[in-house]
């Protein structure tokens, strides 16, 4: 059994992905299941770290929505492949991309750090103002 979402394969007797919730098939179809030659992945967010894009990812896929994260060099995808690169992008599948862009901000709003709290130079002019 397979999942038609994430592809993953299940012993018999599983008849829904605990991952996505999606029904199981027994055998992926490409012109029905998912099919990374077909979706076309757009960026969602840039994060400040490789860490901050993965807790994202999983917020993401734990609400059915097909993502990744793109971190490191030009064709590394996730996880934590580099800990120490500069900001990693959430690229989200264009199916799910509003939906994605809807929950991203109910949880986040605009911030781009959301381990940290942010670090933008407005939220750092907002605190000059308030001191």
């Amino acid at each position: 059994m397979f999942c038609p979402v994430c592809e993953a394969e299940y012993q018999p007797g599983i008849t829904s992905c605990p991952d996505d919730n999606s029904e199981l098939v027994e055998r992926l179809d490409p012109t029905t299941g998912h099919d990374d030659s077909d979706a076309r992945f757009l960026p969602l967010h840039k994060l400040g770290s490789p860490i901050e894009a993965e807790m994202v990812n999983d917020i993401l896929t734990q609400n059915g929505i097909r993502s990744m994260v793109k971190s490191g060099g030009a064709d590394a995808h996730s996880p934590l492949l580099s800990s120490t690169a500069e900001g990693s992008m959430v690229l989200v599948d264009e199916r799910d991309f509003d939906r994605a862009q809807e929950l991203y901000s109910a949880f986040f709003g605009s911030d781009t750090t959301p381990l940290t709290g942010g670090s933008g130079e407005d939220e750092e002019s907002e605190d000059a103002g308030t001191r």
